[in-house]
């Protein structure tokens, strides 16, 4: 059930009122490769339900954004939805699916598409725990903003950085040669892992960062040691973070990092 079995094994909400309106959204990229369904009543002809809830339709649409409580996602203009109502929702890809139930807050009709709202309901931890790793990805591209550059440390000669930083300690940095285009090298930390480049590596880096590193505190060594299991976890990890990630970050780095994962 668990998308990570290695890392993220203490995934948490992070919102904490009892409001789940509250909590961030965070929006999801067009190529992010998890496809989503949403199970909805079947209505008669009036637009109510039949009265059956067994009597569903399945309709698979594009997500617009998540949250640790809910969603919003875009679908076929045929489908009918009221507030209050239960739904079911769907997401997965290749051989991994998540399914739990929910409840609509908004339906809303469109020319071409129809959008819809709703709350999860987690029948137990678990699926929740499953729930948050899926969402971690997605929180640390889409939450990237932009640090400034007179905050930035220039301290490679011939070489100009870049950073973007976002919630779970997320950390994109990228270094261009001075005065030329295209991206030389990054480094993006998720979380307690991160993914490394340089111009002539043929494939990203994972690492794993001491828990006395990320709490700013010196050690001998920041990096400690991953499991190949554990390293082809991060590598997942980057995969579904880059196609969230944040307009903040250049068009050409979202484009080199796409390249890295395609």
């Amino acid at each position: 059930m668990l998308l990570f079995k290695r890392i993220l094994s203490s995934a948490k909400p992070e919102n904490k009122s009892a409001d789940k309106r509250k909590a961030p959204r965070y929006a999801v990229g067009a190529a992010f490769p998890f496809k989503a369904v949403l199970v909805l009543l079947v209505h008669d002809e009036d637009g109510n339900p039949t009265g059956d809830k067994d009597n569903t339709q399945a309709w698979g649409g594009r997500l617009v954004d998540l949250s640790e409580s809910g969603a919003n996602i875009q679908i076929n203009s045929a489908a009918i939805a009221r507030r209050g109502e239960p739904c079911s929702f769907k997401i997965g890809a290749a051989d991994y699916q998540l399914e739990f139930t929910g409840t609509i807050a908004h339906f809303r009709t469109h020319p071409q598409h129809a959008t819809c709202g709703f709350f999860f309901d987690f029948p137990d931890r678990e699926i929740q725990k499953a729930y948050l790793q899926l969402l971690e990805p997605v929180s640390i591209g889409a939450s990237l903003s932009m640090v400034e550059p007179k905050k930035v440390t220039q301290d490679n000669p011939g070489l100009l950085k870049e950073q973007y930083c976002g919630r779970a300690n997320a950390l994109l940095t990228v270094w261009r040669r001075s005065g030329a285009k295209g991206v030389y090298s990054f480094d993006f930390r998720m979380n307690a892992y991160g993914v490394r480049w340089s111009e002539g590596m043929t494939e990203v880096e994972p690492y794993g960062l001491s828990k006395l590193n990320l709490d700013g505190e010196k050690t001998t060594s920041p990096f400690v040691h991953l499991t190949a299991s554990e390293l082809d976890d991060v590598r997942w990890l980057f995969c579904l973070a880059v196609p969230n990630l944040s307009k903040a970050v250049p068009l050409d780095v979202r484009k080199f990092l796409a390249t890295l994962v395609a």
